[in-house]
């Protein structure tokens, strides 16, 4: 346990890794997540088994003189996973936890954060059937701090709470194939919390907006809370593909059936992340990794050039895509 509490106080100090230079942009990916189905047999007398990866990478780039522009730059990641396990006989509960934060440091600029993530999940399931579970899950997800629409650093994009996803489902799930989960939840509530104010008031990820007069003051606050009930599906796979080559990818699909504005009710909230991993040795691994979102209630920036500068010029829903490919250093515990 003391090993658990000295893990958990590293977590504070995650940092994540981007290095730019010039118009190149050059990102390494998260860790290795969670071994896959590494818990499968219980030691006599106990039930309960945690274990849990954490990476870390450093890097950092020196410029003098460099043609083709670019700044001096020093970046560092640490991503951590944790998973705590109970089953006996024919109950579970698992609880998995994913979270990193990073900055990156300029010679000559303001510090930047460039990664900044919290996910939660737990779940207490008991068995029915051959394979199948009555399932009931908790899902949440934030961020620590504030986040800035870079290179604007004055313009907050994201903070603590916000956003912040909070969903409770119950259903059931099958494991019929081995290393795949499929959970069906048709009774999913879910909220999704955006405290700060002038977030809020632009209604951003979904919540009702401020209510302005014609000269633009605000009569009415943006609202912190927006509630959802619908279906939930989610699709787990685990595998070991090769040796030393593992895949762990998570699918969720989200409908909410009961949205006040009807036309919305008809749209799937998307969240895919799949991450191969390829063991070099004991320590050293090389991942892939790539997320994928789409969310109606989330806009993202369009841009086009003008005038030889990049520039917005408005924003729309669309699919999010997220590419990393990395290399670090890993420690398991």
């Amino acid at each position: 346990m003391k090993r658990f509490f000295f893990v958990l106080l590293l977590v504070s100090a995650l940092f994540s890794q981007k290095i730019r230079a010039g118009e190149k942009e050059f990102i390494l990916a998260p860790a290795i997540i969670l071994p896959i189905d590494s818990i499968k047999v219980y030691d006599t007398g106990t039930y309960w088994k945690y274990e849990g990866r954490m990476r870390f990478n450093l890097n950092t780039t020196v410029l003098t003189n460099w043609a083709d522009g670019g700044e001096s730059s020093l970046s560092s990641a640490t991503y951590f996973d944790l998973m705590i396990k109970y089953e006996k006989k024919n109950i579970k509960f698992e609880n998995y936890l994913n979270t990193n934060y990073g900055m990156q440091l300029y010679r000559y600029s303001n510090p930047r954060k460039t990664d900044d993530k919290l996910n939660f999940n737990s779940s207490i399931a008991q068995q029915f059937a051959k394979k199948w579970f009555y399932n009931a899950q908790l899902d949440f997800k934030s961020q620590y701090s504030e986040g800035y629409k870079y290179p604007d650093d004055s313009t907050v994009v994201s903070d603590w709470l916000a956003p912040g996803y909070l969903t409770l489902s119950l259903g059931v799930e099958n494991k019929t194939i081995d290393g795949l989960s499929i959970f069906l939840s048709p009774l999913s509530g879910k909220l999704t919390f955006v405290l700060n104010q002038q977030m809020a008031d632009d209604g951003k990820y979904g919540v009702k907006a401020a209510i302005k007069n014609d000269s633009g003051d605000i009569i009415v606050q943006g609202e912190h809370m927006k509630a959802e009930l619908g279906i939930n599906l989610k699709v787990r796979y685990r595998k070991e593909l090769f040796k030393n080559v593992d895949v762990n990818t998570n699918l969720t699909l989200y409908n909410n059936y009961t949205d006040y504005n009807t036309e919305n009710r008809w749209n799937i909230d998307l969240d895919w992340e799949t991450l191969f991993d390829f063991t070099i040795n004991k320590y050293f691994v090389a991942n892939v990794y790539l997320h994928f979102i789409y969310d109606h209630n989330v806009k993202v920036p369009k841009y086009a050039v003008v005038d030889g500068q990049r520039t917005k010029v408005g924003e729309t829903i669309d699919l999010q895509i997220k590419q990393n490919y990395g290399f670090g250093l890993a420690f398991k515990f």
